[in-house]
């Protein structure tokens, strides 16, 4: 394993990066990065700005917002967190967060938090939230990053966030401060950067990780990427169009997965939207095209359905669970 330090607190920067290694570096071994932002919130690849964010707050706060190229739901974090970066060399198309939750839980647990593993890629500590993961895959390469709050602005990432109503019913979540805590709890003493200096030793010796450096002109190249791939204007564009039928359900397991959809008068699909924070790599264009001009019936929606979700899983959906929201 290689460690690469990060020194930038600037999202895009430091999403560029992991996007540089997956698709042009392509390291021949795991690299393990621990990193810090601004205040900033991530919205997950899915996800729609207007449903999960509170732009007035995030605006007069100048909170930077950026969308992930993974799926799952928005975080907040600022330099009072840090964040946690694997990249794997990965034959398998499954997003699995076994083993990097594994990893860091086995380092929190060095240094003398009692972290667990909770639902699907939630870090908890004494039923509290404390870490929260993501994925996404690139051809040979997974990519599993997620967030850690160590003493991180918590009134903040409550006026930011907004709670999606059918989770919170779901969840029986009254605020963010009810289900998430800053592990400064178990530390007391301990600064953000004493806590991040404290688990990157504590990583390195678990993995035995060599570290490695990026050139000048590869960190040249990080701020093109960001400025393509990492655009903030891109979060925020509006989505204009009008639907009549929206169907929304959280699954456990699985999170909020949101479909909405417009018929013409032959009861045709004209226009369709999958939304949520769900975990995939699929492409919701190619999968929301192949419905485009199909039939409104079940038995014709099914098989595509089927189809579409064998080629590009939705992870624990199955088929007939999207068929039946649709419907």
């Amino acid at each position: 394993m290689i460690y690469l330090p990060v020194d930038s607190l600037d999202v895009r920067h430091n999403f560029a990066l992991e996007y540089y290694l997956m698709t042009e570096k392509q390291p021949s071994e795991p690299i393990l990065m621990l990193w810090s932002t601004t205040p900033t919130v991530m919205l997950g690849k899915y996800q729609t700005a207007e449903n999960e964010l509170n732009r007035p707050f995030i605006t007069a706060h100048h909170i930077t917002a950026v969308r992930r190229l993974s799926g799952g739901g928005t975080i907040y974090n600022d330099q009072g967190g840090c964040q946690f970066t694997l990249i794997t060399p990965n034959d398998n198309n499954a997003i699995d967060f076994s083993s990097g939750l594994s990893l860091i839980m086995q380092a929190l647990n060095r240094i003398g938090i009692k972290a667990q593993m909770d639902s699907r890629n939630d870090l908890i500590v004494d039923g509290r939230k404390v870490s929260g993961s993501a994925q996404y895959l690139t051809a040979g390469y997974r990519l599993h990053h997620g967030s850690l709050l160590f003493h991180a602005n918590m009134d903040w990432m409550a006026q930011a966030l907004k709670i999606d109503p059918v989770k919170q019913k779901a969840k029986h979540i009254q605020s963010v401060h009810q289900r998430t805590v800053n592990l400064i709890e178990q530390q007391p003493t301990w600064t953000a950067a004493t806590f991040k200096q404290q688990l990157k030793q504590a990583l390195i010796t678990i993995t035995h990780a060599k570290t490695g450096r990026l050139t000048p002109a590869e960190e040249a190249h990080l701020q093109q990427i960001a400025t393509d791939q990492f655009n903030e204007s891109a979060v925020w564009a509006a989505n204009s169009r009008h639907f009549d039928h929206v169907h929304k359900t959280y699954l456990t397991g699985i999170g909020v997965v949101c479909v909405a959809f417009n018929l013409n008068k032959q009861n045709r699909f004209t226009a369709l939207k999958i939304t949520g924070d769900f975990f995939s790599n699929i492409d919701l264009q190619h999968f929301e095209h192949a419905l485009i001009g199909q039939t409104y019936q079940e038995a014709t929606v099914a098989p595509i359905v089927t189809r579409e979700l064998q080629q590009a899983p939705i992870k624990g959906l199955q088929p007939k669970q999207l068929t039946a929201l649709l419907f």
